[in-house]
């Protein structure tokens, strides 16, 4: 007869074995289990972590007002995409924090940080507001004022305190890598006044590009190349500032603090900024577009053929020519992230080339969605005003980089965690943005 203690030991083990399988769930085959990738991907989606929860007086969202991107010719999903900073602008900052606009001119900017939240209170609507993408310790935030005026301010994080204010235009936005501002504001002629500034230096004295570089063509006609050319809200802009003609589909990408890419028509130009002047390094005709974070990228079309690709550095440098049996590049749409000069993807599942085919794909969004319905719909019976921000169902910010999400629930904001899986940690390694 077996010892009534081993009996009780065997039991005991395999109490704790069944447990340890339901907590881990099943194993993909490619890593050694037996279920199929699929089953390991969506189990447990449904449930998530809520790190903290914000709840949202009536009359206020997290909503931007009067502010567009000069270049963001289409609408953009209010919480945004990995959120880099060629992104538009989202209220959902990183996983951090949430702007929200409320009744009668008043905002805030709501932190957490040290288990509570911290409130940022401004006076006047919030256009715009960012976190710094290098080390999220910065807060840049545009304010609209009235009367066609904006300022935009960088705030120190979790202190608050201001860096530095400056008259902009309804936009700002950081560098690729960290280091610079970049705002700006269209003249009545449509051409467009851009102003950087450093982050860590006090706006110094306004300089603005003399299109004087030798051998390149001169400045189109009409645009400003002197100081006595501004309009008064034009001088009204600090930094180191360039005009350019600027049309429908134009863009501008600012990779570095001292880089410039300007794509208008068939036609477009690098900027360097030395000694805190614009001045061009290169024009061309074609199609530049980006693939951001890793190249410049263009487009030329000869007389008979296909067109000749070529990308270069962000930085600048020569051009190489991209394969001939390499896909056509998608259309340029700040919702790309690029791993190379081999792959990108968005956050919305499109991939371009091999080396993202082991990406898994993205499933959290839906699962959020199945997760608050029920929240929203609560609060859509509660308030009148809930099914006028939210027609179909609760608002969801993936920040798969940082493996956090926000929801709009309409009477609250939540901050969840997301399951670790297959795709985010592979987001994670590859999710760098400078």
């Amino acid at each position: 007869m077996i010892p009534k203690r081993y009996l009780i030991a065997t039991l005991f083990i395999a109490a704790m074995l069944l447990i340890l399988a339901v907590v881990k769930g099943p194993s993909a085959v490619r890593t050694g289990g037996v279920a199929p990738a699929e089953a390991t991907t969506t189990l447990g989606l449904d449930t998530f972590e809520k790190v903290a929860e914000l709840k949202v007086m009536e009359g206020w969202a997290p909503r931007f007002q009067g502010a567009m991107d000069p270049d963001q010719w289409e609408a953009w999903p209010y919480g945004g995409g990995f959120e880099t900073p060629w992104e538009p602008a989202s209220a959902y900052l990183g996983d951090q924090g949430v702007a929200l606009n409320g009744p009668k001119g008043q905002s805030e900017i709501a932190i957490w940080r040290g288990l509570e939240w911290r409130r940022y209170r401004f006076d006047a609507p919030i256009a715009s507001a960012r976190l710094d993408p290098d080390k999220g310790n910065h807060l840049l935030v545009t304010l609209g004022l009235g009367s066609g005026r904006f300022r935009t301010q960088l705030l120190e994080l979790p202190e608050g305190r201001v860096a530095w204010s400056v008259e902009s235009g309804p936009w700002s936005r950081f560098s690729w890598d960290g280091e610079a501002v970049l705002t700006g504001r269209r003249d009545a002629n449509g051409n467009l006044l851009l102003s950087s500034i450093p982050m860590e230096e006090e706006p110094n004295e306004a300089t603005l590009a003399p299109w004087n570089e030798k051998g390149l063509p001169p400045a189109p006609k009409g645009l400003a190349t002197k100081e006595e050319d501004l309009w008064d809200e034009g001088r009204d802009l600090g930094g180191s500032r360039l005009m350019v003609p600027w049309g429908p589909k134009a863009r501008v990408w600012f990779p570095r603090r001292d880089r410039i890419w300007i794509s208008e028509k068939d036609r477009w130009s690098a900027w360097k900024l030395e000694d805190r002047i614009w001045h061009r390094t290169e024009v061309g005709e074609g199609l530049l577009t980006a693939l951001p974070p890793v190249a410049m990228a263009r487009t030329t079309q000869p007389k008979t053929g296909p067109g000749l690709r070529y990308t270069a550095p962000v930085a600048g440098g020569s051009w190489g020519e991209a394969p001939e049996n390499q896909a056509p590049w998608p259309e340029f749409d700040p919702a790309w992230a690029w791993v190379s000069l081999q792959g990108g993807h968005t956050a919305w599942d499109l991939r371009w080339g091999k080396t993202m085919e082991d990406l898994p794909p993205e499933r959290q969004r839906a699962a959020l969605n199945r997760a608050y319905r029920s929240d929203w719909r609560t609060a859509s019976q509660l308030r009148a005003s809930v099914r006028g921000w939210l027609k179909e169902g609760p608002e969801v910010a993936l920040r798969e980089i940082q493996g956090a999400a926000w929801i709009w629930t309409g009477d609250r904001v939540l901050l969840v965690r997301l399951p670790p899986s297959e795709r985010s940690r592979w987001i994670r390694k590859h999710g760098k943005w400078k």
